[in-house]
């Protein structure tokens, strides 16, 4: 069962000895003289549990709602394959995603012409790197 804290507990015993609140609280379920008491604090619980899965919802949706859209160019290949050989003459470790949104490219594209590049011995497979993923 989850714990509600000290104001939960306070709030259940309030309402555990109060039979209009009881009445309100669970409007579709018949009255029974007295509600037994682990009805009551399960469906707290629960009540308190859908309260912090709503709060973690609109966390998550808010956090979602921020995410960055990439606008992908359209490019022909040839000109993406001399994008991503300049690219690499920085000499930095770059990832397929890291050249797709630095170049503004499809993923897959940029997929294809790296394992060509890798084909053609253009590019090599940075072993330190892999192991630190």
């Amino acid at each position: 069962m989850a714990s509600c804290g000290i104001w939960g507990a306070l709030g259940m015993a309030k309402i555990l000895n109060n039979k209009q609140e009881l009445a309100s609280r669970f409007p579709t379920t018949p009255y029974i003289n007295p509600l037994p008491q682990w009805f009551i604090m399960k469906h707290l619980a629960f009540q308190e549990e859908l309260k912090q899965t709503k709060q973690r919802l609109m966390e998550l949706e808010s956090r979602v709602s921020g995410e960055e859209v990439i606008v992908i160019r359209e490019i022909t290949r040839e000109e993406a394959k001399q994008e991503i050989r300049q690219l690499f003459k920085s000499g930095r470790t770059l990832y397929y995603s890291d050249i797709a949104e630095e170049l503004k490219l499809d993923l897959k594209l940029v997929v294809d012409i790296c394992r060509e590049f890798q084909e053609n011995k253009e590019i090599g497979i940075d072993e330190d790197a892999l192991a630190r993923i």
